[in-house]
């Protein structure tokens, strides 16, 4: 076993057997919630029970009798590129499920909701937005935002890679329909005066090596971006924000329909 792997089992060993995830028996029916009551549906795979990680052994989730489960790409893992896995996982989603020689294939992008990190640094990423310096609650350093892509490969992860970096706070975001991710910025911060950027947009990230720009899609609004859905349909694009009590709902209509990376970086009405 490796030392991170003994690390991990020395840092969670407190918490082993302790609910770390919502189980499936803790969705609550529509009729509770109306008579305001909070009480668990009854599960259709039976009650949950701590199940050991099948990657590192540790008790991370309760899941009904059958189901597993293993862990991958923990932050500090080393990615295919030799650099470390980035912290502060966050938003993800499936843009790809193939086969492979006959073998499935499914890829996940994955946000990191990083801002100012000395110790984790820039993501070393094809594709950069934001390579500048600058201080955050006095604390100074690159931007530690951005994205992974994480592979699963005939029953198994297979690996990891870094998609964009120079991005903050990227929390949420949404899928498209041509296999992409979009990655949302919730944070306005500008760092033009320290010789770094403004912040707050959307970046569309493929899970191709080579074809993601670190761009911003500026007419997507700059705004403190949570998730996005896409109408199939229209190919309209719906934003929401997170803002506190002030946060609205957006609707985007690309110029470009035609439904394909870097389509949206055409501009559109907001």
């Amino acid at each position: 076993m490796s030392q991170m792997k003994l690390d991990r089992r020395a840092l969670l060993r407190g918490t082993a057997t302790a609910a770390l995830a919502v189980p499936l028996s803790g969705l609550y029916s529509r009729q509770a919630m109306a008579q305001g009551r909070m009480e668990p549906i009854p599960s259709p795979y039976g009650p949950v029970q701590p199940v050991a990680d099948r990657t590192t052994g540790l008790y991370l989730l309760q899941l009904p009798e059958g189901f597993t489960y293993q862990s991958f790409g923990w932050s500090g893992d080393l990615m295919i590129d030799g650099n470390p896995t980035p912290m502060e996982h966050d938003g993800m989603a499936v843009v790809r499920s193939r086969l492979v020689n006959g073998e499935p294939e499914i890829t996940l992008i994955r946000n990191h909701e990083s801002k100012v990190l000395p110790e984790v640094g820039l993501i070393q990423a094809p594709a950069t937005y934001d390579t500048a310096d600058v201080t955050d609650d006095d604390v100074t350093g690159p931007l530690s935002g951005g994205t992974t892509k994480i592979v699963y490969r005939s029953g198994a992860w297979a690996e990891a890679e870094p998609t964009l970096g120079g991005t903050i706070d990227n929390c949420a975001g949404g899928p498209t329909m041509w296999n992409t991710w979009l990655t949302c910025e919730e944070d306005l911060a500008d760092f033009t005066s320290e010789g770094g950027r403004k912040h707050g947009y959307v970046f569309e990230v493929s899970d191709q090596r080579g074809e993601t720009t670190g761009n911003p899609i500026v007419a997507m609004g700059r705004m403190d971006h949570e998730a996005v859905a896409l109408d199939p349909r229209t190919g309209a694009v719906f934003l929401t924000e997170d803002d506190r009590n002030q946060a609205g709902l957006y609707k985007f209509e690309p110029n470009d329909t035609s439904r394909r990376l870097g389509a949206l970086e055409q501009g559109g009405t907001l």
